[in-house]
């Protein structure tokens, strides 16, 4: 027998980070892609015993889970003092219990119907300039000066949506293509890092690292 002390306190925790494999798709915030391998975050309050003059740490009630995309975890450990953060998946709060994943949006159909709305907008403000001109110069007076400016300001609207407003929702969504991109490579190349490491751990006869936690329907 020793004697051993336990000692807590509201600002001890724990924090882990752990690879995830999983048989679905998982579907993260900010992220474009579904994913079959994330980052776990699990924070949990943790309790500390004194014995045989060491200090052993142990983790209590889990506080929070977030997941992210490994492209997400790489911006956020190399991205500090920036901004507000990274986004991120939470699937656990002490305060809520399991959280359901968002639904899955995909970045190419958003665009698309973006696109397609903007398109009819700019069709719509064209016909009404075309009706205005002809109900104006359809007449046999003179076109009133208030008249000619809401035209002009009519044609400036069309003008500014083609000459503008079109080609920077192009640029948009050649950048979030490039996101897409991204994370992918982000993913395949964490997969394969996993699959080398464990490879040539195997070759040399060492133990393997622990393997990716593997969850079902959501539920870890």
């Amino acid at each position: 027998m020793f004697d051993e002390t336990e000692k807590t306190h509201e600002s001890f925790g724990m924090m882990s980070f752990n690879r995830v494999q999983c048989n679905y798709g998982e579907v993260l915030h900010g992220s474009a892609l579904k994913h079959s391998t994330f980052i776990e975050m699990r924070l949990h309050h943790s309790s500390m015993k004194r014995g045989l003059s060491h200090d052993w740490h142990h983790a209590q009630g889990r506080i929070a889970s977030v997941r992210m995309s490994q492209n997400q975890f790489s911006e956020l450990i190399t991205s500090m003092n920036m901004g507000d953060g990274i986004p991120v998946t939470l699937g656990f709060t002490e305060r809520d219990g399991e959280l359901e994943s968002p639904e899955f949006s995909s970045i190419t159909e958003t665009h698309r119907n973006e696109f397609t709305q903007k398109t009819k907008d700019v069709v719509g403000d064209a016909e009404a300039l075309l009706a205005s001109m002809k109900d104006l110069l359809s007449g046999s007076g003179t076109v009133k000066k208030a008249d000619r400016e809401t035209m002009l300001k009519q044609v400036e609207k069309v003008v500014r949506e083609i000459g503008a407003n079109m080609p920077h929702m192009e640029k948009t969504f050649a950048k979030a293509m490039d996101n897409v991109v991204t994370d992918a490579k982000g993913t395949i190349e964490a997969f394969y890092q996993h699959r080398v490491v464990e490879a040539g751990l195997d070759a040399l006869g060492n133990d393997k690292p622990p393997a990716p936690t593997m969850i079902e329907g959501g539920k870890v």
